[in-house]
């Protein structure tokens, strides 16, 4: 298996690989700093695990974030992987016989590079559909994450949390865009505001869940992040939840914004809804994760 030079940025590397999961091959791309004048390869120390949306793959998602997580790589300490979702979809629900087990997949990942790396860091993010399965690893494998952050998705609605808990406390991250037409900022309804009658909780209430699953009783506090001109009519609030002795959760807002992964890098896509340039997902993990700043 040849590696192939990451087009946007030659200091990194970007290689296909499978791993056999429950008698079924997954594959992933892993993305990491090219060893520098042909010296050893740069030592591992914090491993990204970043799952697609609903009918992507690894690759579409690095494009569509404008491969600006590929950045957080570039320090030779953190590898960033891209696994690939069965059919280009996740199973954020259902633990029947017949289904994909994508949280034995992604439990896999995590120990495969922990037999490779040793006891780092693993933090656990996802857009849309990826982002409904971190929700599930947070309840479900825990253990494996140092920390987790969900992208333009929400908690299910009512009865959706049908899978086991380990109530684990996690610092979390969400950000999400107040115009997402796919997974509403009010609450998933379908597409449109489609559904209405049966609207799932929204982004603000995901954080509160998340918050008060760390057991944070304190209220939390509201900031707006500096406004860019190059944001536009987009700007971003930050609602943080933090406590003494509690793992913390914040909340990035983004006004205006649509169903998209903030970055500098990669023009919105009309249908799905502006982005902006007064956060970056990249920069809200770093942010968040001290493992990730290399």
């Amino acid at each position: 298996m040849a590696n192939k030079r990451a087009s946007t940025t030659p200091e990194l590397l970007a290689a296909d690989h499978h791993i056999m999961v429950g008698g079924r091959e997954r594959s992933y791309s892993l993305v990491t700093a090219a060893p520098a004048n042909g010296g050893p390869a740069p030592e591992i120390e914090a491993v990204l695990i970043f799952l697609h949306g609903s009918n992507q793959t690894g690759s579409k998602v690095r494009s569509f974030s404008g491969h600006s997580l590929d950045g957080l790589a570039a320090s030779g300490r953190v590898a960033v992987v891209y696994p690939n979702g069965h059919r280009n979809a996740w199973n954020h629900t259902r633990a029947d016989a017949g289904a994909v087990d994508d949280v034995a997949f992604v439990a896999a990942l995590v120990d495969h590079f922990h037999e490779l790396h040793g006891a780092l860091p693993v933090i656990a993010a996802g857009y849309s559909n990826g982002g409904q399965l971190v929700i599930r690893l947070i309840h479900e494998i825990p253990e494996k994450f140092d920390g987790a952050a969900i992208f333009s998705a929400t908690l299910p609605r009512a009865g959706g949390l049908a899978f086991a808990d380990k109530r684990q406390p996690m610092p979390v991250v969400l950000m999400h865009g107040t115009k997402d037409l796919v997974v509403p900022y009010r609450g998933d309804a379908g597409f449109l505001g489609l559904g209405f009658g049966n609207r799932g909780p929204s982004a603000p209430e995901t954080a509160h869940y998340f918050a008060a699953r760390n057991k944070i009783t304190t209220p939390p506090f509201e900031s707006r992040l500096p406004h860019r001109p190059e944001s536009g009519g987009t700007y971003v609030t930050l609602t943080s939840y933090a406590q003494e002795g509690r793992e913390p959760v914040k909340l990035y807002t983004v006004v205006g914004g649509g169903h998209v992964v903030p970055n500098p890098h990669k023009r919105p896509i009309f249908v799905l809804g502006r982005t902006t340039r007064d956060i970056s997902a990249a920069d809200a993990l770093k942010e968040a994760f001290p493992a990730l700043r290399g």
